[in-house]
This record gives structure tokens, C-alpha cells and sequence, in this order.
């Protein structure tokens, strides 16, 4: 199974900006897609893959909201991650359920 098709839900693709952080360490990445359970992020040129689990802080209005998300590494490619949501709050999944286009 191709890394793109492990997520059974429908996905889309928008545009945020996203802030990788494992520890001290932090890195801007992009989402590519997401969908109700996960997230395809690509990273900055140069970046490395993350931590097997690390916050995901989604910038939805950028310098204004954000919400913080506990993720799952399931797959890496040399430019991309693809991430599993962590028991997300129930106004965190509504959050993911809008911006997917579920809700």
C-alpha cells in the first residue's frame, strides 16, 4: 500500500502552514492534505523527518489561531510525512472535520 492510500477517509488538500515540534526542537512544514483521521505534510527543504510522535500546531489563521495536535508518524518519504492523529478533543476533531470538508 502506496503512503497516500493508508487513510480510509476522504482527504483534501489545503493550505496552512504547520509548526513540527518534538521536544525543543521546531520546524515549519506544510499541509499537503488531510482528512478526519491524519495529515500529509511536506517539509522545508533540508529538514529531517520527525520524532515518531511530536505536536502538530496547525496555523489556521495565521498570527491568530492555532490548535495543537498530538501526532503519529506512519510513513516517510524524502520530502513528506504522513501523520496520524492522536486523540484529538472532540472541538479539535470538529476543527480537522471542517477543514477536511466532512462537516
Amino acid at each position: 500500500m502506496k503512503p497516500e492510500e493508508r487513510r480510509r477517509a476522504a482527504r483534501r488538500k489545503v493550505d496552512l502552514q504547520v509548526t513540527r515540534q518534538s521536544g525543543i526542537e521546531e520546524n515549519c512544514c506544510y499541509v499537503d492534505d488531510v482528512s478526519p483521521t491524519g495529515i500529509k505534510l511536506k517539509r522545508e527543504a533540508g529538514t529531517l523527518p520527525s520524532t515518531p510522535i511530536c505536536n502538530l500546531e496547525l496555523h489556521l489563521v495565521p498570527g491568530a489561531i492555532t490548535t495543537v495536535l498530538a501526532g503519529k508518524r506512519v510513513w516517510t518519504t524524502a520530502e513528506y510525512e504522513g501523520f496520524e492523529f492522536v486523540s484529538p478533543s472532540f472541538s479539535q476533531q470538529m476543527i480537522i472535520e471542517r477543514i477536511s470538508g466532512n462537516l
